[in-house]
């Protein structure tokens, strides 16, 4: 199958530096043979970056959305929607310290770096299933090379890190339960939704954005704690490394149509 459509930079660029003219071709080729010299690891950090700015706008555009969703009581996509903020803002990121994810049978990461070559756990070993998928293996590469630099991955929620605590989240309701709990919310949003029915979902909000990352490892906050500080941090990082989010117009446009908008000032 031809995929014609916009792909990820960083993914196309790999496959130009095999000679590959199709993801077809890429996928049939040896990924062993790949190998960053000084010029394609240049190449493929320009690349990261400016697919970190289109996995940033999708991370924004999804909390925007899963907020709105909560605030309008449709408290199951909202869950979804948080997630998948955190799983673009989580790639972004991983974009953003020079790292790529690229698929060939099954996910690769790739630092630009002179020398470097593709990298994974997906294909043998007893672990192999916990890097299989996209968002299996963004989640737990992020945690392997950055467990020790990354805020959110100081403290578990129930067993659990907070990323894989809101994919179980995500998979609770979409897969696990047998209806949506609209407009009663599943049993762990129980405080968010009184907060919400008692008018302050506003207040919460702020609350999360100035916590000092105490309330936002905390069951009641989490669901929507943990994608706010994680798009936070990746903005942060964003401005760290001196890169502008060249949203446009249209972007910008839209984003505005989100109550929370001017609220998270990202």
């Amino acid at each position: 199958m031809n995929m014609s459509f916009d792909r990820f930079r960083a993914q196309t660029l790999c496959e130009r530096i095999l000679g590959c003219s199709s993801f077809d071709d890429f996928h049939s080729a040896d990924i062993s043979t790949l190998i960053l010299d000084r010029t394609n690891a240049y190449a493929f950090k320009n690349s990261l970056i400016e697919d970190s700015k289109d996995l940033f706008y999708k991370g924004h555009l999804s909390l925007l959305e899963g907020l709105n969703g909560f605030q309008n009581k449709n408290y199951s996509w909202a869950v979804v929607k948080c997630y998948y903020s955190i799983f673009y803002m989580v790639r972004a990121d991983l974009a953003l310290r020079d790292y790529g994810l690229i698929r060939h049978k099954a996910i690769y990461y790739l630092e630009a770096k002179d020398g470097a070559t593709p990298i994974t756990k997906g294909r043998n070993g007893a672990n192999r299933t916990n890097y299989s998928g996209n968002h299996k293996s963004t989640l737990n590469y992020y945690k392997d090379l950055f467990s020790m630099s990354d805020i959110l991955l100081s403290q578990n929620i129930d067993g659990l890190n907070p990323y894989e605590w809101m994919m179980k989240k995500r998979e609770q309701v979409h897969y696990q339960e047998r209806h949506f709990n609209d407009p009663l919310g599943s049993d762990f949003l129980e405080y968010i939704v009184n907060e919400i029915h008692a008018g302050n979902f506003t207040a919460l909000i702020d609350e999360i954005i100035l916590d000092q990352y105490i309330k936002t490892f905390q069951n009641e906050f989490a669901p929507i704690a943990i994608p706010i500080k994680r798009a936070l941090l990746t903005k942060k990082n964003f401005d760290n490394n001196g890169i502008i989010l060249s949203y446009s117009s249209d972007q910008i446009n839209h984003l505005k149509t989100f109550p929370s908008y001017e609220l998270l000032a990202i």
